[in-house]
């Protein structure tokens, strides 16, 4: 079973006309709906705050049948992020993750967090007693490496160094150079990762490299869920990676 926990937001992307469209859920949550999409049973940690925004995530989780921990927070909005160059992210529910009960990890196999939930406390302490948990469970652990622009490297390195490596990581080419992490050093990161550049992915590992072309209109998020889904069910790292990227360019033939 694949286990997902971390940052649930609502980002706020400027269409035409200068006006906000509200994305619920962010990342964590995109890739959560495309891991159910291919098969996995999931279960899913986060907290939103007791407002419309949280509601409405509470509502896509429901509609994509995932099963959920979520937290509600009566103190803190639900986190937004303002989408663009040089994106806000006002970090508030998601922040104040607390831990969960021993049910969580229930029939886990894979433990998938996404990096922003290690960036500030409460929710960095929580992560890292999850993720310690998870270890002590003997599950593999999964880290969504997405435009961590509130990290030094040197401050998630400390916060990660207990765990490394990690069995899979997802990391793109705008986080790997915000954080100085060069192609070569991965391997210190995780014994399986996934670099998303403009138009490819590369699964990397110690002992093999292969790149594949990303289909066109077919996101990372959607990939590396697909990916883990795949893992989680027994799959080895490069036959997981090819099924999630069939199953990405078929969507991309049907959606043209």
């Amino acid at each position: 079973m694949l286990l997902l926990f971390g940052e649930l937001y609502t980002e706020l992307a400027t269409t035409k006309g200068d006006s906000l469209r509200p994305l619920l859920g962010g990342a964590l949550l995109y890739q959560a709906r495309a891991a159910r999409s291919a098969g996995a049973r999931l279960r899913l940690l986060g907290r939103v705050g007791r407002d419309d925004y949280g509601r409405a995530i509470r509502g896509e989780v429901a509609s994509a049948e995932i099963e959920a921990v979520l937290q509600e927070d009566a103190d803190h909005p639900t986190s937004l992020l303002l989408a663009g160059e040089g994106g806000v992210a006002y970090r508030t529910a998601d922040a104040q993750l607390q831990p969960p009960g021993d049910s969580f990890f229930e029939g886990g196999s894979l433990l998938h967090a996404g990096a922003w939930i290690f960036g500030q406390d409460p929710g960095r302490t929580t992560a890292v007693e999850v993720f310690r948990e998870g270890l002590r469970r003997g599950l593999t652990l999964s880290l969504d490496m997405r435009v961590a622009r509130w990290a030094f490297r040197g401050e998630i390195e400390e916060v990660l160094r207990p765990y490394l490596p990690l069995g899979y990581m997802k990391i793109d080419s705008e986080a790997a150079a915000a954080l100085g992490i060069k192609p070569g050093e991965l391997f210190q990161w995780a014994g399986q990762v996934l670099y998303f550049d403009e138009g490819s992915v590369r699964r990397l590992s110690l002992f093999d490299e292969k790149s594949h072309r990303m289909p066109t209109g077919v996101t990372a998020d959607e990939v590396y869920g697909r990916f883990l889904a795949r893992v989680s069910l027994g799959d080895e790292a490069e036959e997981a990676l090819k099924y999630a990227l069939k199953r990405a360019n078929q969507k991309g033939k049907n959606t043209k």
